[in-house]
């Protein structure tokens, strides 16, 4: 089953969904595309497919539609490849698992593909396979608009969200994991299962795709002086030190928030669930196709998007 998002991607989708079908016939008896229409499809279509005993779920869309579909894998629960060809502004998983963010490049890649086991995680009832954050950061990134997002990329978020850690807002956390129990307060919290974030390796550069973990960021407090000296180091790719935060790994944990400042989520980059968040990492889930040569298709870190060019 092809699941396709007409509108992601500046609705690059249509230049490019006749050569994916193309592709997939060549590799597999028959091939049903489904365009979705609205929030939902893809979760349900992807379930659908796996319940009925497909071989494989394609997807093509952004961030969001990847999640919708890992979504219905995942609560399907039953053995099946999954392929997906990235359309949206960051692509973490795409650039974890090496496959080309230009969408005929990705296309090319599955005539020579192999499979890799990928790790996804629960949330509370919900799925991911990227992060999970909250704090001040996420909430001004999700405001980030499709005009901005088309002039600068990921570079769009990467600066709005520096500018909302100059407001010093912070929450206290409480974290459970099978460590023990700790109280952090922090302006910003990530639980990461890839070495992409928000397209940059520098917060937790040695997670793989499958160590069955999750690594855990909890941000410090942030001065003016302490953005100055970080925005150089980030840009450079320099990995972030335990002066700008602590880092942990675990495969279950459980936050909630102290006190009374209220804080919503975002989950491979869009809504998530409420507070209290029970996280569980569900190892080696995914099967996904990957490129047969991973280092031949090493993405920039700032992928050029081009007004009026698929």
């Amino acid at each position: 089953m092809l699941i396709i998002n007409p509108t992601a991607g500046r609705e690059r989708a249509k230049y490019h969904k006749d050569a994916l079908k193309a592709q997939l016939e060549t590799m597999f008896d028959f091939v049903e595309l489904r365009q979705t229409e609205k929030a939902g499809d893809a979760t349900a279509w992807a379930k659908e497919a796996s319940l009925a005993g497909f071989h494989a779920v394609f997807s093509m869309g952004g961030d969001g539609t990847l999640n919708e579909t890992i979504n219905g894998l995942a609560q399907a629960n039953r053995p099946i490849n999954f392929g997906f060809i990235p359309l949206g502004t960051v692509n973490d998983l795409a650039r974890a698992l090496r496959i080309p963010l230009h969408p005929e490049a990705a296309i090319a890649m599955l005539k020579h593909c192999r499979t890799t086991k990928v790790d996804i995680a629960r949330a509370n009832d919900c799925y991911f396979v990227n992060t999970i954050a909250a704090g001040i950061m996420p909430e001004a990134v999700g405001h980030v608009s499709i005009e901005q997002k088309t002039r600068l990329g990921p570079l769009a978020y990467f600066l709005t969200g520096i500018k909302a850690l100059q407001n010093h807002q912070t929450s206290l956390f409480k974290i459970e994991t099978d460590d023990g129990k700790m109280i952090y307060r922090s302006p910003l919290l990530i639980a990461m299962l890839t070495s992409s974030v928000g397209s940059f390796r520098n917060i937790a550069p040695q997670a793989r795709v499958d160590d069955g973990k999750i690594w855990l960021a909890v941000f410090k407090d942030f001065t003016y002086l302490d953005l100055l000296k970080l925005v150089p180091e980030f840009l450079a790719g320099a990995p972030l030190s335990s002066e700008y935060m602590t880092l942990m790994t675990t495969t279950r944990a459980k936050i909630a928030i102290v006190d009374d400042h209220p804080l919503s989520t975002n989950m491979d980059g869009d809504e998530g669930p409420a507070f209290p968040l029970d996280l569980e990492v569900l190892p080696s889930f995914l099967t996904v196709y990957v490129p047969d040569t991973p280092d031949a298709a090493r993405p920039h870190a700032f992928p050029l998007n081009i007004p009026g060019i698929p």
